[in-house]
């Protein structure tokens, strides 16, 4: 069977194997397991995943292969949230946790297909500069970076890099 990209109900099980790929990818990415760990309990932590699960606007699409999950993001469509970006209808895309390339193609090709069906004309992307992978993947699948006029995120282990999409 092949990957593909899902949205994801969020059960104990569930949260508890992504918190676990969280705590291994952003400790790897901050090369640090103690700031990795702090910023997974502030984010992604099974208490916030349960959080996400109960907010209407924020849904968790995750890359299985033969049911096992592996690769996720979460799509954020808060007016609110994405009220800084200068677009009709924008969605963000946040808090990625990939294995690789092929992963994050199909998570971002399926994020892609959503915000085409529910009439987004933008999509943005917040990461962290030191994802070298995932910024090279992005910027090859037409992404391309801009300068945020929002609020940054509060006290963040590296810096985060803004990307954009328009969809049509």
């Amino acid at each position: 069977m092949s990957k593909k990209a899902q949205f994801v109900v969020i059960i104990l099980d569930t949260a508890t194997d992504m918190e676990a790929k969280a705590k291994k990818f952003y400790s790897n990415l901050f090369l640090s397991e103690e700031i990795g760990e702090q910023y997974v309990s502030e984010k992604l932590s099974i208490s916030e995943l349960f959080k996400v699960q109960n907010d209407f606007n924020i849904e968790v699409l995750m890359i299985h292969e033969n049911e096992t999950p592996a690769s996720f993001l979460q799509l954020n469509s808060s007016r609110i949230f994405n009220e800084k970006v200068e677009a009709s209808k924008p969605i963000c895309m946040e808090h990625i946790v990939h294995l690789n390339v092929e992963e994050i193609q199909l998570l971002f090709n399926r994020a892609e297909e959503i915000a085409k069906q529910r009439k987004h004309d933008f999509i943005w992307v917040k990461i962290f500069e030191s994802d070298l992978i995932l910024k090279e993947t992005l910027i090859e699948m037409g992404y391309i970076i801009f300068n945020y006029s929002g609020t940054a995120a509060e006290n963040l282990p590296v810096k985060q890099l803004f990307l954009k999409k328009e969809i049509h």
